[in-house]
């Protein structure tokens, strides 16, 4: 979790426990549009677009990021 900054680890640890937006906004009292960009941030610096990936790369840092099928039906 070194390349997150403080604030984004906050954000993180948060979301890893499940709370919501408007949760993370009462508990560290800021603006939801914060929190969204914060959110955005961290799921970039992952490398991914789910919250689910993040949490799995933050336990296994050496695991490959899996390969996601978009738009199939």
């Amino acid at each position: 979790m070194n390349q997150l900054t403080e604030a984004e680890q906050e954000v993180f640890a948060l979301a890893i426990d499940g709370h919501s937006i408007s949760k993370i906004q009462d508990i560290l009292h800021k603006e939801e549009c914060t929190i969204t960009y914060q959110r955005r941030s961290i799921l970039k610096k992952f490398n991914t677009p789910f919250k689910t990936e993040a949490v799995q790369q933050f336990h296994n840092p050496h695991q490959e990021p899996s390969q996601k099928l978009i738009g199939t039906s």
